[in-house]
């Protein structure tokens, strides 16, 4: 795989649960976006993107970086509601971590 993911602050699930979690997110990802590797270049097309964004004066996105920003933000927000699927307490109190590892990097 060329991500890890990763329920972050978690005081609420026992660390079973926790991995479940992780599991059902990373599925839906893979089920919305293709395969591990599409999910990681989705993953790292909306981050430089979200990071011009962020850093221009002038919001001066492409149509690919503003449909990477579009296309990551829909796969997670599915993918949040399945991997919580059953759970009656706050989302937005709750945190998935997304990490691309870099090629030869730590796994």
């Amino acid at each position: 795989m060329n991500y890890l993911i990763r329920l972050v602050d978690n005081q609420e699930f026992p660390e079973e649960q926790c991995r479940l979690i992780e599991q059902r997110y990373d599925q839906s990802l893979v089920g919305q976006l293709g395969s591990p590797e599409q999910v990681a270049q989705a993953r790292r097309a909306w981050v430089q993107a979200k990071t011009r964004e962020d850093e221009a004066t002038v919001p001066d996105l492409s149509l690919e970086e503003k449909q990477a920003i579009v296309r990551w933000e829909r796969a997670e927000a599915a993918a949040r509601l399945l991997a919580f699927e059953g759970y009656a307490g706050a989302l937005e109190d709750l945190y998935i971590d997304v990490r691309v590892l870099q090629p030869g990097g730590d796994r």
